[in-house]
């Protein structure tokens, strides 16, 4: 670098327009803070759920951030002397080019605001995604954080591709089918036994019901049995379920059909 550069670089980082620069990003990260611990504390005070909060939050922070760096980039080009307006009307080829590769991310921002609004889910929440059971842990404007509760696997999904998606609820059924002509005391005995062992064994479940007979097939009548947990709780608990009625229907000699067998339990309509 020789003299004259230092010279100019060393005069600039001394100047009104540098100093004043570096107020506006003090101000806009300071602005930044104020808003996400406003929208902290607004949350809190509405006495929303924590799941509830976080999304809020990453959802309304990520629009504020976009904000306000776009003005406060404007402003620092416009204290160094650059005419921002002319830049814009003499780059219109440019803009329209910048604008074209937004529309994915106005379009997640769209999604993202759309599914707030219609509560599709929130972080913590348990959904039912690609196929996989996933926690919910991460939300912004653009982007969804799910991570896979089978392999462990962390997918970040922009918000314009989730196009449709199941909340899994805390109340699940598991359902059994058995032949017409099979001992109906001896079958809801052993419902019944399994659903005091769980009570017992099983620290998550907050409730389970026998149900009885729900339907009837050509094959034969089916049974019924729901519990509530925590979302993230089902797989093990589910389980513990089928390895419990296993048990009592092995001691009571009846067996239910094969196909009814399934950790993937089933809402009963």
């Amino acid at each position: 670098m020789n003299n004259n550069t230092f010279d100019k670089t060393l005069n600039y980082l001394t100047s009104s327009e540098f100093i004043a620069s570096v107020v506006v990003f003090a101000i806009a990260s300071a602005l930044l803070y104020i808003i996400k611990q406003y929208l902290i504390k607004k949350v809190a005070y509405s006495g929303k759920s924590e799941q509830h909060k976080n999304t809020f939050i990453g959802m309304l922070f990520n629009v504020s951030q976009y904000l306000v760096i776009v003005v406060a980039a404007v402003i620092i080009l416009h204290l160094n002397g650059v005419n921002v307006g002319s830049i814009l009307a003499g780059l219109g080829i440019v803009a329209t080019i910048i604008g074209l590769a937004l529309q994915d991310t106005l379009k997640d921002i769209i999604s993202g605001i759309n599914i707030y609004n219609n509560n599709f889910y929130k972080v913590g929440d348990m959904v039912r995604w690609n196929g996989e059971e996933c926690d919910v842990k991460y939300f912004s404007a653009r982007v969804t954080k799910f991570q896979s509760i089978l392999t462990n696997s962390t997918y970040t999904v922009c918000n314009s591709q989730i196009n449709a998606i199941e909340k899994i609820k805390d109340t699940r059924a598991q359902i059994y089918r058995f032949k017409f002509d099979e001992d109906r005391e001896k079958i809801d005995e052993a419902f019944n036994n399994a659903a005091e062992y769980m009570k017992k064994n099983c620290e998550h479940l907050k409730e389970i019901m026998y149900i009885g007979p729900v339907s009837m097939t050509y094959e034969g009548v089916e049974f019924a049995i729901m519990y509530k947990c925590p979302a993230h709780k089902n797989l093990p608990i589910a389980n513990q379920l089928v390895g419990a009625l296993y048990n009592e229907f092995k001691r009571i000699g009846i067996m239910p059909d094969q196909n009814s067998f399934s950790v993937d339990t089933t809402k009963i309509k």
